[in-house]
């Protein structure tokens, strides 16, 4: 939550939003394998892990599925 909420909740850096699900849209067309590599790897201004080294892959897997319940909340 410290580290990916710092942009997810903002939007820093072009980093889409829960509360807006139009910023998903294309993320999830690519699916899951695709957005965790990306949450892994680092993609554009997002860094590997979102900073979060300390975080085993499980753990940023569960704040993606809890971002996207999110989103499923706000459509």
């Amino acid at each position: 939550m410290q580290t990916c909420f710092a942009c997810h909740n903002s939007g820093a850096g072009g980093a889409p939003n829960p509360a807006n699900p139009d910023e998903w849209t294309a993320r999830l067309e690519r699916g899951m394998d695709s957005m965790m590599n990306n949450v892994i790897n680092g993609m554009n201004a997002m860094p590997a892990k979102g900073l979060c080294f300390n975080c085993t892959n499980e753990d940023l897997r569960a704040v993606v599925d809890y971002m996207l319940e999110l989103v499923e909340s706000n459509r």
